[in-house]
């Protein structure tokens, strides 16, 4: 009796399995150090324009791509195991399928989360956004820089925008945005914007 179709058959699989498990398990843990290395440098290459005081893409968006990959990964080993398991049937098999496809998207789509401040004003774009908006320093109504109090230590929080449409947008006073206050402030001098400076 042959039984080496049988034989070759399983180890494939078997294989496939533990290249997959393997897979998931680097996705995993790379999570936390993956987005620092690849989401700047691809963001600069392809998105940020010449002449930028400040281009960079928010917290947010190295978190955003953070739990997706590892997310993907959690889905891939989910798949192999409900498959190998026989659990749950084709309900199974749909639940990894769209957790794994919707953790991918969201991962993607963290590549074209950024903002950045220039010469001819505000532009940003949001997680779930596939245009970039741009907002005109003459359509920027107000302006806020807020500030904390920790254990009686003043620092600086946000640099918050309120345009024409309502829409409000902020940015992170980090050291970057530190770099593009003083042109931001002048531009918004120029256009009548009085900076408020509140106390969170």
């Amino acid at each position: 009796m042959n039984t080496s179709g049988y034989t070759i058959t399983k180890k494939q699989k078997t294989d496939i399995t533990q290249i997959l498990v393997t897979m998931g398990i680097i996705l995993i843990l790379s999570a936390i150090f993956i987005p620092i290395f690849l989401l700047s440098p691809f963001q600069a290459q392809f998105y940020r324009p010449e002449g930028t005081w400040v281009f960079e893409a928010p917290k947010s968006a190295y978190l955003t791509f953070s739990v997706g990959l590892a997310a993907v990964g959690v889905f891939i080993i989910l798949g192999v195991w409900l498959k190998s398991a026989e659990k749950f049937g084709w309900f199974g098999k749909v639940f990894a399928g769209a957790g794994f496809l919707f953790s991918l998207l969201t991962a993607i789509l963290s590549f074209d989360y950024y903002h950045y401040i220039d010469k001819n004003g505000v532009h940003f774009n949001t997680l779930f956004s596939l245009q970039e908006k741009h907002y005109e320093w003459s359509e920027i109504q107000q302006a806020r820089q807020t500030v904390i109090n920790k254990m009686g230590v003043m620092s600086d929080d946000e640099l918050i925008f309120t345009f024409n449409d309502g829409i409000e947008y902020s940015f992170q006073l980090n050291d970057n945005i530190r770099k593009a206050r003083i042109a931001a402030y002048y531009e918004l001098e120029e256009h009548g914007v009085e900076l408020i400076r509140e106390t969170d």
